[in-house]
């Protein structure tokens, strides 16, 4: 039997776990989604699996439209992560993956493989020890020169 911890952004504050990174980051993701989707109609869960990676599952009436996952240190490297991205993506949703800052570019080198089956829906952050997170834009191929100034419409 699985112990399962649950956290949501109606309850922002879970005090016996309020110094644990993953709450914090937890709770962090949990507030911007809040400001991105601030419709009376989303709902979220926190919960956290086996392993101490975190899943934020989203839902717009009912209906599941987005998952982030919280991955650990250790988390992403497992072989099937890919895979597990790649289902969740296949779903039609949104995905989002915090990482470690440290490990965040690595992670979405990684992901840009899922872009060969058109599955291109999903956003990488990366998290440092205070639960701050950032987000980890598209990479620029090493034999190629980041352009000087953004592109303008």
């Amino acid at each position: 039997m699985s112990v399962w911890k649950s956290l949501s952004v109606r309850v922002p504050c879970y005090p016996c776990v309020a110094d644990d990174l993953m709450f914090k980051v937890a709770k962090r993701r949990l507030q911007e989604i809040q400001e991105e989707l601030p419709h009376p109609d989303i709902a979220t869960h926190f919960s956290v699996d086996e392993a101490g990676r975190g899943l934020i599952d989203i839902f717009y009436q009912g209906k599941l439209i987005g998952q982030d996952i919280i991955e650990t240190a250790d988390s992403w490297k497992e072989k099937d992560r890919l895979l597990a991205y790649r289902d969740v993506l296949k779903k039609k949703i949104r995905l989002v993956v915090l990482a470690p800052r440290s490990d965040a570019m690595r992670v979405r080198y990684m992901m840009l493989e899922l872009n060969n089956w058109w599955l291109f829906y999903y956003m990488v952050y990366g998290y440092d020890s205070a639960g701050r997170l950032v987000r980890v834009l598209r990479p620029f191929p090493p034999d190629r020169k980041a352009p000087d100034a953004p592109y303008t419409s």
